[in-house]
């Protein structure tokens, strides 16, 4: 995970040849990759490798969003993975959820037939995901997700305007009494 965390795609889910759960990992150059571990062990892996908490943000983005299914995964400043629906579970606890990185998408289309694929999204690659949701709820699903990786940037921003912490008067002793050692040879007088 850690090689594909800067540059991924899509974490899938699907079932190997044995029926076990497995993970497709598609990349933002179109590779596609299979995983044997689960889909939820590569998103708590990533999580770890961007040292952040998924109970957490969930719980930020519940309050947040006012929902607590489906919820966006903001990462890192330049990566938020949104849950989209692109299988039906055969057994409990399967999931069903793929985690897209909307930076990737290619396009997204509506399915035609009205079969139980209602739209579908287009990966680096020419990779077609089938996805079970209508068009209209992925592209909200989007913009969700653009939204939780701005708001995530912002919390991450220093704040503008006035100091008010008292960081920059501390700075300014800390570097005062810094140069003030140095220059008379660490004697205060």
């Amino acid at each position: 995970m850690e090689r594909f965390k800067d540059r991924l795609g899509a974490l899938v889910p699907y079932y190997d040849e044995q029926g076990g759960n497995a993970t497709l990992i598609f990349t933002a150059g179109g590779e596609v990759l299979p995983d044997r571990r689960t889909l939820k062990w590569n998103l708590r892996r990533l999580a770890r490798l961007y040292s952040v908490d998924l109970e957490a943000t969930r719980g930020n983005l519940r309050e947040y969003f006012h929902y607590s299914q489906g919820l966006p995964l903001p990462l890192s400043p330049s990566l938020v993975l949104v849950p989209l629906k692109t299988r039906r579970a055969v057994g409990k606890n399967d999931g069903c959820h793929s985690y897209v990185n909307p930076a990737v998408i290619v396009s997204l289309a509506a399915a035609a037939g009205g079969g139980i694929e209602r739209s579908s999204i287009l990966l680096p690659g020419d990779h077609l995901l089938p996805c079970r949701y209508t068009l209209r709820t992925v592209q909200k699903r989007l913009r969700d997700g653009a939204t939780a990786l701005e708001r995530h940037r912002a919390l991450l921003r220093p704040p503008k305007g006035p100091d008010p912490d008292g960081y920059s008067a501390l700075l300014k002793d800390l570097a005062r009494v810094l140069l003030k050692s140095f220059g008379d040879g660490g004697e205060e007088g």
